[in-house]
């Protein structure tokens, strides 16, 4: 278990440092006539991410040398099939890699409500009606945080 956790961490890290160069591409506040720069946002997410991966590595390879029997206790065979809990998080790598491309098609308010509909659901919300409440909210925030109090236009 501590092989595919490291594993998805340093996935995780790399695909934040690959993010890095594209990310430095988009203007800065000081080439836009907004207050915040189209380069601020992703620049922190990928930042945190970073962190994070890098924290989340350190923890599991920590966690793999204080506890050195790390093998099942008990000898049932495990089921290999599908399940979604089991892969939600390579689900969710997928589903940000379609949102970025999803963007540059459909534009960032669209994008945008379909990966929070996905992201909802893989992260465990089946109740319909919080999902469209989730949705609502986060459409207002989107608009509300980016057009109306940063001046961004949405592309």
């Amino acid at each position: 278990m501590h092989a595919k956790i490291s594993l998805f961490a340093l996935g995780v890290v790399a695909l934040a440092v690959a993010s890095l160069y594209p990310t430095l591409q988009f203007p800065s506040s000081a080439e836009v006539s907004t207050f915040i720069g189209p380069r601020v946002w992703p620049l922190a997410l990928l930042v945190i991410l970073i962190a994070l991966g890098l924290l989340l590595l350190l923890l599991t390879w920590r966690s793999r040398a204080s506890d050195p029997a790390t093998a099942p206790t008990d000898d049932t065979p495990r089921r290999a099939g599908f399940s979604l809990g089991r892969m939600r998080h390579w689900w969710l790598m997928l589903a940000t890699l379609a949102y970025t491309l999803l963007m540059q098609q459909v534009g960032f308010l669209i994008a945008s409500l379909t990966f929070t509909l996905i992201g909802t659901y893989l992260l465990g919300a089946r109740s319909w009606v919080a999902i469209a409440i989730t949705l609502v909210v986060a459409g207002v925030l989107m608009q509300g945080v980016f057009v109306s109090l940063l001046g961004i236009p949405m592309p």
